[in-house]
């Protein structure tokens, strides 16, 4: 596992080589990128393990993690050793090959049953788009229902399930439609968790009622929704939705891109539920940073039509040795080094040390978060639980990244994803380094 000894991080050195290169890449690169790139202008030289060093020499501890993609670290020795030996024997093509039939190997006893069948893709968009296919040609059906504060892509689909992004998009398809979450923080219900009886899977269940046309085909959710920072259900949710599927001859769909490949202390999320959903989305950090993703569920499900007629469901990339090689060896790194356990125990440190700031920091409303996907909402007053305006998440964010570590961030919620191989001393330390600059607080 990575570990690290006591060094200097954050923006020490002037920046001068990384803003002159950034400047030269704005001239060519379109907008729209993510703002957190856009706020840093952050210019990599190399990336090992958990460390980011700019063009200036800057070091960076890299709690960002490409939004949960650096799952066993940068430039994984493993990694890069299986990758540049698979690049020059056979880099492209769908067709069988030995890096595919090691993934499937790998894949296999990862999942549990019945999921037994994956299939890939190169985007995350792109495998959600094929999961609401392959609902369609399972139940017959074409109606979705997602939740708020979730995501799932950017494509015409993905887009029409992602409530609260898609202004200025429309018109999307018809027969979406959207429930809250089981966000407790922010209660949509302003009820009491403790005593709520998750009657957001009530309201789940009426607002299909109300919608519907009799002809739903999934409820898509996430287990954990990343974009409104992490948020985790209480315990009992995903089950719930999984009963509410079943009352309309539904599938439950849930959507694994952040969370699965043991981000959460688990191979997959939904398992810390008990709950086997009909089908499977997964990405990010099954290829450890190459491009790979995918649609995992059962032979039975698999075999329905349209979905399983001959290039109803191929992807131009998917299955290529490459990504094949990169699953292969990220699961195989995965099982051997037992980083699923490693995962959920120093994230119930890390959450145990991060919890104070709710009391310490002047602007943290809540903790929260399961394995190593951690969320630290920030809010104006915590009372109201007002959020905080974008100018202090930025400035927060910037006050963090000059004392050296990188987060992500996803509405008023700064967001931990470090590498799931990263050693509790370097981990602790980067911890010490959020828990001192927010308790000295962004006004």
């Amino acid at each position: 596992m990575t570990g690290g000894n006591r060094e200097t991080w954050g923006l020490n050195a002037p920046r001068d080589k990384s803003l002159e290169h950034w400047e030269a890449e704005q001239e060519v690169i379109g907008p729209g990128l993510q703002a957190v790139m856009l706020w840093s202008a952050l210019c990599v030289e190399t990336a090992e393990g958990a460390v980011l060093t700019d063009l200036d020499g800057n070091r960076i501890l890299d709690f960002q993690g490409a939004g949960g993609v650096n799952s066993i670290g940068h430039a994984n020795p493993r990694f890069v050793s299986a990758l540049s030996a698979q690049l020059a024997i056979s880099p492209a093509g769908a067709f069988g090959s030995h890096a595919r039939r090691e993934m499937t190997r790998a894949v296999r006893d990862l999942l549990p049953g019945p999921l037994d069948r994956i299939q890939l893709y190169s985007g995350g968009t792109e495998a959600v788009e094929a999961a609401l296919r392959l609902a369609k040609s399972v139940t017959g059906k074409y109606e979705f229902l997602s939740f708020w504060g979730g995501f799932h892509g950017k494509s015409l689909g993905s887009l029409a399930l992602t409530a609260g992004a898609r202004s200025g998009l429309g018109p999307l398809p018809a027969g979406n439609f959207s429930a809250p979450y089981a966000n407790c923080y922010r209660c949509p219900l302003k009820l009491k968790p403790d005593s709520c009886g998750l009657a957001c899977v009530d309201q789940a269940r009426e607002v299909i009622k109300q919608n519907s046309t009799g002809a739903l085909a999934a409820l898509v959710v996430e287990p954990v929704q990343g974009r409104c920072g992490n948020v985790v259900p209480p315990p009992g949710y995903l089950q719930a939705l999984g009963e509410v599927a079943k009352e309309f001859d539904a599938l439950l769909i849930v959507d694994e891109m952040m969370t699965g490949f043991g981000r959460t202390g688990a191979a997959f999320a939904f398992q810390h539920d008990g709950v086997v959903p009909d089908i499977v989305t997964v990405g990010k950090g099954m290829g450890g940073g190459y491009p790979v993703t995918g649609v995992i569920s059962t032979a039975e499900h698999m075999s329905a039509r349209p979905f399983a007629d001959p290039s109803a469901s191929s992807s131009s990339f998917g299955a290529f040795p490459m990504a094949c090689r990169a699953v292969a060896t990220v699961v195989d790194v995965l099982v051997e080094e037992d980083l699923a356990d490693h995962t959920a125990r120093l994230g119930a440190e890390l959450l145990e040390a991060l919890r104070p700031l709710t009391e310490e920091a002047p602007l943290v409303g809540d903790v929260r978060g399961v394995g190593l996907a951690i969320g630290i909402e920030l809010v104006a007053d915590k009372t109201t639980r007002e959020p905080v305006s974008g100018q202090v998440l930025r400035r927060t964010f910037l006050e963090l990244l000059e004392a050296g570590v990188l987060v992500m961030t996803g509405g008023n919620t700064l967001r931990l994803y470090p590498p799931l191989n990263i050693g509790r001393d370097q981990a602790l330390e980067a911890v010490e380094i959020i828990r001192r600059t927010l308790i000295g607080g962004a006004a």
